[in-house]
This record gives structure tokens, sequence and C-alpha cells, in this order.
């Protein structure tokens, strides 16, 4: 598996684009409290949003994402992350108050919009890529990538937070859109079938 440089891209690409994912409950809480001035209380509906959204909204967003080519729309939902970050690091000097709250779900939105569009054609690319007879294989290493970025996170968001919000925001949009360029860079030596749009099914009889 070593050999196969198309896949390791897009296993690359996957590591740096879960920072992404962890953001949400290794970084957000302290921001939201320490450097918004929410509630505490408050800071939880953002997480709420989040799940409501995902459930709601996460088949007909795969549906969705499936019409286009699955590294693009991967590369389009990291796209979509990096925004969001910009987003909440613009938060501390524009909103204050009552303001704030509506704010952070807008952009906690926008954040999740990012993640039902990555999702999806992320997972799939990861399972279309694989050779058959090696996909279990193949599937443990990809796995891999989101073990070993939950277990970096910590300290790295962590030392993050300490540097000060504009930091951590900038490195997470830095490492996602860095995870984006990787993913096109690996369409071009994608076998097409692994890349392709989803055919619509065709009604039987």
């Amino acid at each position: 598996m070593l050999a196969d440089r198309p896949y390791l891209l897009i296993t690359t690409a996957n590591f740096l684009i879960a920072f992404g994912y962890t953001a949400q409950a290794m970084a957000l809480p302290v921001f939201l409290t320490r450097d918004v001035d929410l509630p505490d209380a408050l800071a939880g509906t953002v997480f709420a949003v989040n799940t409501v959204l995902v459930a709601a909204l996460g088949v007909p967003a795969a549906r969705l994402s499936a019409r286009g080519r699955r590294t693009r729309t991967a590369a389009l939902g990291a796209v979509t992350f990096a925004l969001s970050f910009a987003a909440f690091a613009l938060l501390p000097r524009l909103v204050h108050g009552a303001d704030a709250l509506v704010a952070v779900l807008a952009v906690a939105a926008l954040y999740t919009t990012g993640e039902l569009i990555h999702s999806a054609p992320a997972q799939s690319l990861s399972v279309q890529a694989a050779p058959d007879h090696l996909r279990g294989r193949y599937l443990s290493v990809h796995q891999l990538s989101w073990s070993i970025c939950r277990t970096i996170a910590p300290m790295l968001l962590g030392f993050l937070l300490d540097t000060g919000p504009l930091h951590l925001w900038a490195v997470l949009a830095l490492l996602v859109l860095t995870g984006a360029a990787i993913l096109l860079c690996a369409e071009r030596s994608l076998p097409a079938h692994t890349n392709l749009p989803d055919r619509p099914a065709t009604p039987s009889g």
C-alpha cells in the first residue's frame, strides 16, 4: 500500500482536514467562553445546532455531493471549513453582547455545511480508491489518519489556544486548505472510476 501514491495522498489530505472536525470538541468551547464571552450554557447551543443539522441534512447532502467528482466536492467542504474558521477568528472583534450568540450560530451553521459537504465524498473516495482484494488493509490505514489526528489535536489545539484565537483559526484554515490542495493534486493520478460522480439509479420495469 505504501507504493500507492494516490491513496497516500488522499489519506494525507484526510489527516489534515480531520483537524477541522476536532476543532468543534477540543477548541470551540474554550474559544466561545473565553474569547467571545458566551455563557457556558449558551456555548452548548452550538453543539446542539451542529447535531440537529447533521442529523436532518446528512442524507440530502450526501445525495447532492454524489453528483460531483469526489475529490473536488471533498475539497469544497474543506474550503468551507476554512471560511468558517476565518469567520470565527473575526467574531471577538466584530460582535458583542446579545448579537454574539446569533453570529456564533450563523458561523456554526457554515462550519456544519463544510462538514456535510466533505464527509460523504471523502468516505466514498477512500472506499472506491482501494483495490478490492486489499480494501480492508487500505481502509485501516485511512482510518489511522483519523486516529493520529485525534492523538495530536489536543496538544496542538491547546498550544494554539494559548497563543491566541487568531493563531488557532489561521493554523486550522491552513491545515484544511492544504488538505484540499492535496485532494485536487491526487485527482490527476487516481483511476477515473474512483472519482466520477455516482450514476443515478435507473428505474426498473
